[in-house]
């Protein structure tokens, strides 16, 4: 074995010429290795670097009626237009996934170069909407592969229609919705954001299986999530995405077709830590000045919920079911926030006080926690309804949330036996 040690070539003097070719194999594989590892450490690395916030922009395919694709591509020209005005993306990624059929979405990475924004398409999928569990996990998996972060913010531009299940629809409310949209769209009504439900007329997907797509996925949880939606700023839809975000941005009315004003929001939503008023303020702002050709829309509802404070708010409203049970009618100059009939969005908190009217205790409790759970909130003097009742209506009060709780609306008498948050009180 003596022979074989480079270090006792000279002592074994018949092996000497087989030694002397195995030293010189030795040193030309040596130098191979040293070549091939000097290649390698030229090359950049394939593995993406971890960044400390990853923004992911969910736009699914909304049906080929009051299809909303085209609002989409002009959203991402606004957020591009933001990234550049701040001079970069800084330590965030900015992925995109949006559809242009029902069968086919792309997975876009935007890149800045220069005062340039690019779009990189990573993946395309024959899929247009992630609409069930297995699917959005499996995508959010893939955006966590590709763009690794400490932090995940999320943001979803759809139609919707709140926490309703869209399987307790019947074929007559879709007709009725539809029909309402076709008369508005004649009389040169502008388009919402609405249907009814999260998706589009061809996809649609329920809120507890997007929260719990989230909550499989390597993502898990979210700084944020943004619904670029209507009517999703309710109380059942924060209860139930209360485990997969910290913040809930939405509108609990509907919004016009234009959607977020992402230009004007995204030098506040993009940072590692967001400055949420700012955000609520610019939006405000935004749709205070909105205009359609010369005719003026000035309708916007905004809030940023607070979802850590939901099991707070969830204890104040035992005690207020316990006492006047939710559900109970209370008059019909309730504050309606939507443009259906019969009505499916009331605010929060006018419904919680007429409820409990006689009790300033649990009246000024509740008050307290929603000041916790709704840090920001901003409204119009009207809203704009495309529905059954449509055009502007006036907003006497908003606290930023809407509750379907005294609704004798067949949505939503369909949908409380699914809810987990009307669970908690039969």
């Amino acid at each position: 074995m003596k022979c074989f040690s480079p270090y006792s070539i000279t002592m074994c003097q018949k092996g000497v010429k087989h030694l002397g070719s195995v030293f010189m194999l030795l040193c030309m594989f040596v130098a191979a290795t040293l070549v091939s590892c000097s290649k390698e450490s030229d090359d950049p690395d394939d593995t993406p670097s971890t960044k400390e916030k990853t923004i992911f922009v969910y736009m699914p395919w909304t049906g080929s009626g009051q299809n909303l694709y085209d609002f989409f591509v002009n959203n991402i020209k606004d957020m591009k237009k933001g990234i550049v005005e701040q001079g970069g993306l800084n330590n965030t990624n900015l992925l995109v996934l949006i559809a242009n059929s029902m069968d086919k979405s792309h997975l876009i990475n935007i890149t800045y170069r220069d005062g340039k924004c690019y779009n990189d398409t990573l993946k395309t999928y024959d899929d247009g909407a992630m609409d069930t569990s297995d699917k959005m996990a499996a995508l959010l998996n893939k955006v966590a592969e590709v763009a690794p972060a400490h932090i995940y913010s999320m943001m979803i531009g759809s139609h919707g229609v709140g926490w309703i299940y869209y399987e307790t629809v019947s074929e007559s409310v879709q007709r009725r919705i539809s029909a309402d949209r076709d008369r508005n769209k004649a009389m040169g009504l502008p388009i919402t954001r609405q249907s009814r439900y999260f998706g589009g007329g061809a996809v649609q997907m329920n809120i507890d299986d997007l929260a719990d797509g989230i909550r499989r996925s390597k993502v898990n949880h979210l700084q944020f999530l943004l619904f670029d939606d209507c009517y999703m700023a309710n109380i059942e839809t924060a209860y139930e995405l209360n485990r997969v975000t910290d913040y809930l941005i939405g509108c609990p009315t509907e919004i016009m077709g234009h959607g977020m004003p992402y230009r004007e929001m995204w030098k506040y939503l993009s940072p590692t830590q967001p400055d949420y008023k700012n955000a609520v303020e610019s939006f405000y702002n935004f749709y205070s000045n909105y205009s359609i050709g010369s005719t003026d829309y000035h309708y916007g509802t905004i809030s940023v919920t607070d979802c850590r404070k939901v099991d707070e708010m969830m204890k104040v409203l035992d005690v207020v079911h316990n006492k006047y049970r939710l559900g109970t009618d209370v008059g019909s100059d309730l504050q309606v926030l939507d443009g259906y009939n019969p009505v499916v969005f009331f605010d929060f908190a006018d419904y919680i006080h007429r409820l409990c009217t006689s009790d300033a205790e649990l009246t000024k409790r509740f008050d307290y926690a929603l000041s916790q759970l709704v840090p920001y909130e901003r409204h119009t003097e009207y809203y704009f309804s495309s529905l059954t009742y449509a055009g502007e209506h006036r907003i006497n009060t908003c606290c930023g949330l809407t509750i379907s709780a005294p609704s004798t609306n067949t949505m939503v008498v369909n949908s409380k036996p699914k809810s987990h948050f009307y669970a908690l009180f039969r």
